[in-house]
């Protein structure tokens, strides 16, 4: 049984009235209405009933003691558990004040004798009242509770002041990020935390806002007990009382100090060289546009210098990566002794480094004066003896340097870097350990360079470069082979010399079609020698270039070429420079290995020329040594070239590497090598190279006359 749920629950009371007599329930039911209540009613008298009853929600409960078959301490518990906030009045004419005093103590909250039903509205009236009151206590109770867990168990920082401000409050999280005990800073002014590190002007804006009643947001670097420093944001509010008047400030603090020095790292590695601690290229060119836009407005020039570290690698090699890592650190040290603040000094890549000069003067003569000055006082700083970090020693090194003026008119940030790049260019052309300038004569020489890369661009598209061979002999006049040269030939029928293009194609790039040009022919001439018998032992070299070499897919491109041809790799020789090999030396070795295994021979080329060391000559595994012509045509006159062919030749014997000398050009110069049993010979005094159609494999026969051999 069931009743509809009144649609006025602040009016109408729902009343469930345990009874066994009709009588007694329509006399309560009367007595209800004579007094003015509205109710909705229900009755049970036994115990199934009474179980489906409390299924409903109820406001009062009225009780008759005595109900046969429905025992009231079996029935009290279970109106409890179903529905124990409920009130229950008793409603009996047999129990007596003295028992019904009794059954209040287990849990009813009134009772009314039947014959004083005048009471018992006011009765019903009392302990709605006092259990809504009960319960509103109750849940204002439990809402302080879970707002005190919230507060003291928060992970933000939460302190209460006053208005002097003392503290009057600090949760867990306060005193585990401060350090401080609550005892040692209740009563205290908040300041105990404030040591100077964050601006007088962050605590006149809390006041302000503070004192015109608004919330204040910012940050505090503030001080720990044991004295770290650490960054928080905060929030500060003011807490009004019911009259608006306010009493106390809240303050919820959170701890961002490890944000903050990830901010920070990542700005860093953005920004700024990890080995030197300088800017970097990416903070250089942001400084350096901010430098041409003050030159604009306030009619004043700077500079851009480019500096380098000559033969920088040299350092590397001989004395180690840990030794040029403190050159580097030195040398950025240094900069920064000889430049003001306002200087912007920056590591750029390897031993390259530039300085954006904001203020030089406005007139040329002031300009031109302090440029020099600031050079020459350069030059001499960064000259000193550099201590090794051991205490070994000292290590003397040289400097050149490129600047370029600026006065905020140029087309943006690449320009003046570019022209400091070509002056530092020009001054290591000049012979190094000097400073070059920009001028109008050095940009028409980037002007012709930029047409002669548009030239030399058109000659490889249009395949317009030649392909020479010169033949190689062996210490009796026997053909070995022959490497294959590259010519540019003119109009006119002269021919730039690959000294000026080879340079120009590596740096614009056009140097890895031209490898890819050199090395398709290469293929397809070592195809054709195959085929004949004269030619089919012959060895074919080409020279390989940085640019190419470090391509990463350079040794999967190669196996690939070779799988898809006949020829025997044994057949070809890769020849290296210095400069291939010095960078990157640990990948560089491994690349080496794998090209040997494809059988491909490994040359040295121009051996001596750079800074050679025998380091890299035993652990990378080389096949041939090509000693630089210089030192052959120097040797007959010059007793220390002579030397260093000789020591070359003993060394290569000792480390079983087949020798070849080049630019042979005179018997007497032959005579030499072979007394030394220097295994292989290329020179004007055997063959000039010709083109690949004029060649013919010959052996070397008429000796001390040159110009009637087989190679025109």
């Amino acid at each position: 049984m069931s009743l509809p749920m009144s649609t006025d629950a602040s009016k109408t009371v729902r009343l469930l009235i345990v009874e066994d007599s009709e009588a007694d329930y329509l006399l309560i039911q009367r007595q209800l209405r004579t007094e003015g209540m509205a109710f909705e009613s229900l009755r049970v008298d036994h115990h199934d009933a009474l179980c489906e009853a409390l299924e409903q929600s109820w406001d009062v409960i009225l009780y008759d003691y005595e109900i046969p078959g429905l025992e009231f301490d079996d029935a009290l518990p279970l109106i409890k558990s179903k529905i124990g906030d409920t009130p229950i009045i008793l409603v009996s004419g047999t129990v007596d004040e003295r028992m019904a005093a009794q059954l209040l103590r287990q849990g009813l909250d009134d009772f009314v004798l039947k014959d004083k039903l005048l009471r018992l509205s006011t009765a019903i009236d009392r302990v709605r009242r006092e259990r809504l009151e009960r319960s509103g206590r109750l849940a204002a109770e439990a809402e302080l509770r879970k707002l005190a867990m919230v507060v003291e168990q928060s992970p933000a920082s939460i302190l209460i002041t006053d208005t002097r401000p003392a503290i009057e409050y600090v949760n867990d999280a306060f005193v585990k990020n401060t350090g401080y005990e609550r005892e040692e800073v209740i009563g205290r002014n908040p300041s105990v935390l404030n040591t100077g590190n964050t601006p007088a002007a962050t605590y006149r804006a809390l006041w302000s806002a503070l004192e015109h009643g608004k919330t204040w947001r910012g940050e505090f670097h503030n001080t720990r007990k044991d004295g770290s420093i650490y960054v928080e944001t905060a929030v500060i509010a003011p807490i009004r009382q019911a009259d608006g008047s306010i009493s106390h400030y809240v303050a919820i603090k959170h701890d961002i100090t490890a944000q903050r020095e990830s901010e920070a790292l990542i700005h860093r590695l953005a920004f700024y060289d990890q080995l030197t601690g300088l800017a970097n290229r990416a903070l250089l060119m942001e400084r350096l546009d901010q430098a041409l836009g003050k030159c604009r407005e306030t009619g004043r020039q700077g500079a851009v210098l480019m500096l380098d570290i000559d033969n920088f690698r040299f350092i590397n090699d001989i004395h180690g990566y840990d030794i040029g890592d403190h050159v580097l650190r030195e040398f950025g040290r240094r900069l920064q002794e000889e430049l003001s603040d306002t200087d912007t000094i920056a590591r750029i890549g390897g031993n390259h480094f530039a300085v954006i000069i904001e203020t030089l003067g406005t007139t040329k003569a002031e300009v031109t004066d302090r440029i020099k000055q600031l050079t020459t006082r350069l030059h001499a700083n960064l000259q000193q003896p550099c201590e090794l970090p051991d205490g070994s020693g000292q290590l003397r090194h040289a400097t050149s340097m490129g600047i370029c003026l600026i006065d905020g008119h140029e087309e943006g940030p690449e320009t003046p870097m570019n022209r400091a790049e070509l002056a530092l260019q020009k001054a290591k052309d000049d012979g190094r350990n000097m400073a070059r300038q920009f001028s109008h004569e050095l940009k028409a020489q980037v002007e012709e360079r930029a047409l002669m890369e548009a030239r030399l661009r058109s000659a490889v598209i249009n395949r317009e470069l030649d392909m020479h061979l010169q033949s190689q002999f062996d210490i009796e006049g026997r053909l070995l082979g022959a490497e294959l040269l590259l010519r540019w030939p003119q109009a006119d029928g002269s021919f730039i010399s690959p000294m000026v293009f080879i340079p120009l194609a590596e740096v614009s790039g056009l140097i890895l079609p031209i490898g890819q040009q050199v090395f398709d022919r290469a293929i397809k001439l070592l195809q054709d020698w195959q085929s004949k018998p004269a030619t089919r032992s012959l060895k074919l070299s080409i020279n390989v270039s940085a640019r190419q070499f470090h391509q990463p897919d350079f040794g999967d491109q190669l196996r690939t070429r070779l799988q898809e041809t006949t020829i025997d790799a044994s057949r070809l020789v890769l020849e290296l420079t210095e400069s291939v090999v010095l960078d990157e030396l640990g990948t560089t070795g491994e690349k080496m290995r794998a090209i040997r295994e494809l059988g491909v021979g490994i040359a040295l080329d121009d051996f001596g020329k750079g800074y050679s060391s025998l380091s890299y000559l035993k652990h990378l595994p080389f096949d041939v040594l090509k000693i630089d012509r210089s030192f052959i045509a120097d040797m007959l006159s010059s007793s220390s070239s002579e030397a260093i062919v000789r020591a070359i030749l003993a060394m290569g014997h000792a480390l079983k590497l087949h020798i070849i000398a080049e630019g042979v050009e005179n018997e007497a110069q032959w005579d030499l090598l072979r007394r030394e049993r220097c295994a292989g010979y290329q020179g004007y005094l055997f063959a000039r190279p010709v083109s690949i159609d004029q060649w013919q494999p010959h052996d070397f026969s008429t000796i001390g006359n040159p110009s009637s051999n087989a190679y025109p």
